[in-house]
């Protein structure tokens, strides 16, 4: 019988359960890393934030918005 491979949260350091809640292992870069289902969703949900074409779904004006606002902190 096959022992089944224990993986621990990256971040929170909680038991990653991958078949039955979900979450996420690979590699950034040579380093193996691993995220829980929590974590693997706040990780995603930050990067949306962040993400340009993630904001434009929400506000097609937000490009403008930003070329305004740089506009007006270089000009000032």
């Amino acid at each position: 019988m096959m022992e089944s491979l224990t993986l621990t949260c990256s971040i929170c350091e909680s038991e990653v359960d991958l078949e039955g809640e979900g979450g996420i292992t690979g590699n950034f870069g040579i380093c193996p890393v691993a995220f829980c289902v929590w974590c693997y969703a706040s990780i995603l949900d930050m990067v949306s934030q962040g993400c340009l074409r993630c904001q434009e779904d929400e506000d097609p004006t937000i490009r403008q918005k930003q070329f305004d606002y740089l506009k007006e902190t270089t000009n000032a």
